[in-house]
């Protein structure tokens, strides 16, 4: 499973907020959400990645697409 996460900083090394914006069975789809959600226009302190999570087949409570 994939797991497109956005991350704002408050301060260039504390994490302020980590959000899941959505889960993917294939990195190529979630690769694609996350060049989706950075053309989008954020603000410099916002930063997204694609994480391999190994060992869920399904996570409860969480969708296998984007939100929205």
């Amino acid at each position: 499973m994939w797991v497109l996460l956005m991350i704002i900083f408050s301060q260039p090394y504390h994490v302020a907020t980590v959000d899941i914006l959505g889960t993917y069975t294939e990195k190529t789809v979630c690769v694609s959400e996350q060049r989706r959600a950075m053309s989008i226009g954020t603000i410099n302190k916002t930063a997204f990645g694609c994480i391999k999570i190994e060992g869920v087949k399904r996570m409860k409570d969480v969708s296998h697409e984007t939100r929205g």
